[in-house]
């Protein structure tokens, strides 16, 4: 299973780039110091790899890293998980496959241990930015709530402001109604009173 692992991933990096000098995927033998070569080489041939086969090889890393624990295995398959614009990206394994690495005896002064360190680097950076934004992103989600409410409520008011002048119309309208009413009276009283009096002058 493991051969069969490793083919496939040497076959997707031929598929990549022919040009590109495939990556040496043998186990690292205890107390060796492993330089992990062709991890640029292997950036380079992954970026050249279409989605569908990018995800395929990743499956196959996954495998082999489960299976033979090879720390350069882990170091390809953090590469991968990294890669942005993917469906299978995972900075949370590539934080910990990274971390694995560097505490991996015997890569103390590899080169690769220096693109591992940029890697996680680059990693936690993004990550942060990402909480940034969800962050950022709720507060803007709860601005919205609370202008949402607020504008509820100046609605709200809106409409009982426009019903108490309502009211208040109707109220200045009965008032001159009566106004009107006690001057025609009055009007009204007026007149029959100076009829009257005239009748009880004397010719």
């Amino acid at each position: 299973m493991i051969r069969q692992g490793m083919g496939m991933i040497a076959a997707l990096l031929l598929t990549a780039c022919a040009q590109v000098q495939t990556v040496n995927t043998t186990s690292a033998q205890p107390g060796n110091s492993e330089t992990c070569d062709g991890v640029m080489e292997f950036y380079t041939a992954v970026s050249l790899l279409s989605s569908e086969a990018q995800g395929t090889l990743q499956q196959a890393l996954r495998a082999n890293q489960l299976l033979d624990e090879n720390p350069c295995n882990q170091l390809r398959l953090a590469i991968l998980l990294s890669k942005p614009d993917t469906n299978f990206r995972d900075d949370s394994a590539v934080d910990t496959l990274l971390k694995d690495f560097l505490n991996t005896a015997g890569y103390t002064h590899a080169p690769s241990r220096s693109f591992a360190s940029l890697l996680i680097d680059m990693v936690n950076e993004r990550q942060w930015l990402q909480a940034n934004i969800d962050h950022l992103t709720q507060a803007i989600s709860q601005e919205e709530t609370v202008s949402q409410t607020l504008a509820r409520k100046l609605k709200q008011q809106h409409i009982a402001t426009k019903a108490l002048q309502s009211q208040l119309d109707q109220l200045q309208s009965i008032e001159r109604d009566i106004n009107e009413k006690e001057q025609s009276a009055a009007t009204t009283a007026a007149d029959k009173n100076a009829d009257e009096a005239d009748q009880d002058t004397p010719d």
